[in-house]
């Protein structure tokens, strides 16, 4: 005789169903578009945390900051544009081309465990930003709330000779920690809203 499932075991068959079609969720990108954020020609520049959108031009001023972007006084020439990504326990790091040189890249580039970093502040080659660009700076930090190291992108354009006026135009990280690709969309259509026209 042929017993018909319970309605118990109709809600777990059901469930099972139910899960095996829903997507996982992993991971996802963390975005702040728009920010249009000015970077003073100073020695103390614009202090970022990535994570909570907090700028500011002191670095007291910004808890956990992950870059200060920044004019070296001591430079030859003086006032070119740097960064300084705080202490070495942060992991903090700018993706280079070779050496302590900082890389200028595109849309379709890739951000993770595999990029050449360097943390070279003053003495880091921006060469290539400053000669006037608008770009990606790849970049690792540590997210402070969890401890783990994180991959992003911050958009950013700068001006001849020195790198200055600059301004960062936006960012995204993952948050789980794996590789990031920069999207080879304008950033015009990247952050848009679907408000505009």
């Amino acid at each position: 005789m042929y017993r018909f499932p319970s309605q118990h075991a109709h809600r777990a068959i059901l469930l099972i169903v139910l899960l095996s079609l829903s997507p996982i969720v992993a991971a996802s990108e963390q975005c702040f578009a728009a920010q249009n954020l000015p970077v003073p020609q100073t020695t103390e520049g614009l202090y970022v945390n990535l994570v909570t959108a907090s700028s500011g031009q002191t670095e007291a001023s910004v808890p956990g900051f992950d870059i200060d972007l920044y004019a070296a006084a001591s430079s030859v020439p003086s006032d070119q544009l740097k960064y300084y990504w705080g202490p070495s326990s942060n992991g903090g790091a700018g993706v280079a081309t070779v050496g302590d040189t900082y890389a200028v890249l595109a849309g379709g580039a890739v951000i993770g465990p595999e990029s050449l970093f360097t943390r070279a502040a003053f003495t880091g080659n921006t060469e290539a930003w400053q000669a006037g660009v608008s770009g990606y700076l790849g970049l690792r930090f540590r997210d402070e709330a969890s401890g783990a190291i994180r991959y992003g992108w911050l958009q950013l354009s700068t001006s001849a000779p020195l790198g200055f006026p600059a301004l960062i135009e936006g960012w995204c990280y993952e948050d789980s920690g794996a590789a990031i690709t920069i999207p080879s969309l304008p950033t015009d259509v990247l952050f848009r809203n679907g408000f505009e026209g």
